[in-house]
């Protein structure tokens, strides 16, 4: 019975391992497009997705998004949640633009040059498997030639949340009670996230 057992953690540390590893690749395949097949490899559409693109980019690069997902009240005590992202209340997203450098690289690239801008996150639930999405901030129904970048965020257990400065608080991902995402591993990597920025010409 002991063999069996052991075989059977290392089958289930296996799994666990192939889901995550199949997850990231899959997230970090997808990549930009057109919402609209229709209006797809147009001039404009390259210019939105030059510009989605390059901030998203950057914004990995520079480390800022990260924090801006981990940008969250933890304590927050609402009617119909617990937990939201800073300032947004029971809403759980911002609508005039997310209050942190990532939001503020979103701002000067994208609205400056009269553009909305929708940013989602997915995000993997190991409770029914399936793979989730909240959005982090809303500003309207992308239009037919909006386009959509994307680029994958690995957390781990022990990444702080951020307060209102974004700087790190002494509560980790592990420790947090009320964050939106869940554990996905029993390792280290606490979940792979999508970070999809949709942007389309007002």
């Amino acid at each position: 019975m002991t063999d069996r057992g052991q075989a059977f953690t290392v089958e289930g540390i296996a799994a666990a391992i192939l889901l995550l590893g199949t997850l990231a690749f899959a997230l970090q395949a997808t990549g930009i497009t057109a919402l609209s097949s229709g209006t797809a490899g147009g001039g404009a559409e390259m210019q939105h997705a030059g510009l989605a693109r390059g901030v998203l980019d950057g914004a990995v690069a520079a480390e800022t998004v990260g924090p801006s997902l981990r940008y969250w009240n933890d304590s927050y005590v609402g009617t119909d949640t617990n937990g939201t992202y800073h300032g947004t209340g029971d809403d759980g997203y911002y609508v005039e633009g997310l209050p942190t450098r990532f939001g503020d690289s979103l701002n000067q690239t994208l609205s400056d040059a009269g553009y909305a801008y929708n940013v989602n996150v997915y995000y993997h639930d190991p409770t029914n498997g399936t793979v989730v999405s909240r959005p982090l901030v809303e500003q309207g129904t992308p239009s037919d030639d909006a386009v959509r970048a994307v680029r994958t965020v690995t957390l781990y257990d022990d990444d702080a949340l951020t307060n209102t400065s974004e700087a790190p608080t002494n509560t980790s991902l592990s420790t947090a009670s009320n964050f939106y995402i869940p554990d996905a591993s029993s390792g280290p990597v606490y979940n792979v996230v999508q970070v999809e920025v949709v942007a389309w010409r007002l």
